[in-house]
Formats: C-alpha cells, sequence, structure tokens
C-alpha cells in the first residue's frame, strides 16, 4: 500500500470518526439529510442549515471516499438550496454551490450547481454578464443539456442588447448542434436579433429560413409574427394582416396577435389617402385621432 493510499484512508476514516460523534442521535448522514428536509417542510430553514452545517464540518474539507463523497455533495446542494429559496442568503448559497464545482469539476452536480449559480446572478443580481459565465461552462461541456444553455447565452446577449454577439452564440448553437430543437429556437433568435437592429431584410430572410425548415407548428406561427411585425414597420400592412392571420391558429398568445392585428388596421386606416380636394380629409379636421400610444408591432 502507498504511503498516499494510507493517508487517504486514514482522513477517510478520521472523518467517518468525527460524523459518529456529531451525529450523536442520529443513525447515520443520511438521516441528517432527512431531518434537514423535515425541518425545511416544517418551516425551520435555520434550524435545518445548522444541521447540515454540523454534518459538513463533521465530513471536513480533504478527499473522501465515494461514499462520503455522495453524502456530503448532497449536503452542500441542501444547504445551498436552504440559503437560496429560504433565507435569500444569495451569497452564501453561491459560496455553498461552488464547494460542489470545485469539489467535483464537470460532474452533473457540478453543471446543476453552475446553472443555480447563474439564476442568482441573473435574477437576484441582475447581472447577466456573470450569469453568462456560468451558463457558458455548461454549454462548452459534453452536458446533455449543453444545447439548452448555450440558447441561453444567446438569449442573455439578445436582453442585454448586444444583437451581434446573440446571432453569433446562435451560430454556435446551429453549427455544434444542427439537429435539435434548440437549432430551431436558435435560428428565431437570430432573426430576433437582426430585428432589433433594425435590418429588415435580413430579418425577413431570418424568419423565412426558420419556416423552411420546417419546425414545430409554434415556431412557425412565431416566426410569421415575427416577418408580420417587420411588414408592419414596412407599411406593407396587408402583407402583415395575412401572415398574422396565419399566425394566430398555433401561436402561444392568440391574445397578442389580436391585439397586433388591430393596431395594424388602425394603422392602415390612419395612413389611408384622403380625397383629393378635401381639406378636412387633409388636414384631419373632424376625425378622432388615434390614440399616442399603440401596440406597435
Amino acid at each position: 500500500m502507498s504511503f498516499g493510499h494510507a493517508l487517504r484512508r486514514a482522513a477517510g476514516a478520521l472523518a467517518l470518526a468525527g460524523l459518529a460523534v456529531a451525529l450523536s442521535g442520529c443513525t447515520s448522514p443520511e438521516a441528517v439529510l432527512d431531518d434537514a428536509a423535515t425541518l425545511r417542510r416544517r418551516g425551520q430553514p435555520r434550524v435545518a442549515l445548522a444541521r447540515l452545517q454540523k454534518l459538513l464540518a463533521s465530513l471536513g474539507e480533504g478527499a473522501l471516499p465515494a461514499p462520503q463523497g455522495a453524502v456530503r455533495t448532497r449536503a452542500l446542494r441542501a444547504a445551498g438550496d436552504v440559503a437560496y429559496l429560504e433565507l435569500g442568503d444569495y451569497a452564501g448559497a453561491i459560496a455553498y454551490y461552488r464547494r460542489i464545482i470545485s469539489l467535483q469539476p464537470g460532474s452533473p452536480e457540478a453543471h446543476q450547481a453552475r446553472a443555480i449559480i447563474g439564476d442568482i446572478f441573473r435574477d437576484r443580481f441582475q447581472d447577466r454578464q456573470a450569469a453568462i459565465a456560468q451558463y457558458a461552462d455548461i454549454a462548452a461541456s459534453d452536458a446533455p443539456q449543453a444545447p439548452a444553455f448555450q440558447l441561453r447565452v444567446a438569449r442573455e446577449y439578445l436582453e442585454l442588447g448586444n444583437a451581434e454577439q446573440a446571432r453569433a452564440e446562435a451560430r454556435v448553437l446551429r453549427e455544434r448542434w444542427p439537429a435539435c430543437v434548440e437549432a430551431d429556437e436558435a435560428q428565431l433568435l437570430t432573426a430576433q436579433a437582426w430585428t432589433l437592429d433594425r435590418h429588415e431584410e435580413e430579418g425577413l430572410r431570418a424568419f423565412q429560413a426558420l419556416i423552411d425548415r420546417h419546425p414545430a407548428p409554434e415556431l412557425v406561427a412565431r416566426a410569421q409574427e415575427g416577418k408580420a411585425g417587420l411588414y408592419a414597420q414596412l407599411g406593407k400592412f396587408d402583407r402583415a394582416l395575412e401572415l398574422y392571420a396565419l399566425a394566430l391558429p398555433h401561436h402561444p398568445n392568440p391574445q397578442a396577435i389580436l391585439t397586433n392585428i388591430d393596431a395594424v388596421r388602425r394603422r392602415k386606416q390612419a395612413a389611408h389617402t384622403g380625397t383629393p380636394g378635401d381639406r378636412n380629409e387633409a388636414f384631419d379636421y373632424g376625425r378622432p385621432k388615434p390614440p399616442e400610444r399603440e401596440i406597435i408591432p
């Protein structure tokens, strides 16, 4: 037996001995985890966290045999969840999740921890760049959820108003996973990014490219909606109305489509040519004005 192996065995034995002392009154580490879960359900998150912290202290920071290492990972995840979801201690939660990442880099548990850290940065700290860094790490891995997180990276850049980078990230997704469902979403996002940049022709082509991929009906409807909005911006109201009508049956938010149809109809009416020589028509005398604030598709 090598000296290093002997040290590891000794460390494991010490950890188990410390655990037995720390958990007097509990039959196993799993019992501590179950007890903490029960305390959470009873509305006692601080007591639950104290139990988990005691368990983690007994396990220490060093290397552990696989069974004890798995217990520590579960305890870290539970402690992070309590801090995040019930105590609102976001910095404390991040510390627990990062410990999982450092102990088991590249593992499914580490990917889950990164995803939660990204959500905390985005939703609680309003730091999308920090969130992107976490999502991008998962996207660069061989994890099954990598395409979904690559899509999240592209969406975050679009939310930041960086349409060019959003298109670049969407292109990475389409090239790396061309046959996955997220590739269709990436094509939709590409079209939306062109629209954000006010490149109507590129946007129309990108929306049509999505339709040509024959994606799910909902995505076809969203592409038709996008094209309709661009045609409305270009003043081609009849074509916009036609596309909105096509989008309506399968769109996830039909009320939004109906609202846009109404807005385009009013814009079309407001833009109609007055009768030659009719002063009232020319200057809108005697005709009610449309509301100043309307939904522009």
